[in-house]
């Protein structure tokens, strides 16, 4: 982003599929809310900043607790549930 001459105009968003929010692995049990930034595989998102701004903006009601209210709401459904629906994503399928 910042080679490319990019900086305030483009934001990455990650996900992988063994991602956590505990940066330096201070927590060894997996945790539910951890699902909210994981992805059946690495995913790189390519957010215009200005498309950012204007979600922000749009009035959504208390967007600054949104993050927590997502982990919050995957601790409530559990590890195995969290689990379960990020293997599905690799079953094949019938077709």
């Amino acid at each position: 982003v910042e080679q490319a001459d990019l900086h305030g105009k483009l934001q990455l968003v990650l996900f992988h599929p063994l991602a956590t929010h505990q940066t330096y692995g201070a927590e060894t049990e997996e945790n539910p809310g951890d699902y909210t930034i994981r992805s059946p595989y690495p995913t790189v998102h390519l957010l215009r900043e200005m498309d950012v701004l204007r979600a922000v903006q749009g009035g959504y009601p208390n967007l600054e607790t949104l993050p927590a209210r997502n982990q919050a709401k995957l601790i409530e459904q559990g590890l195995q549930t969290c689990q379960r629906r990020l293997a599905a994503c690799y079953v094949e399928r019938d077709r």
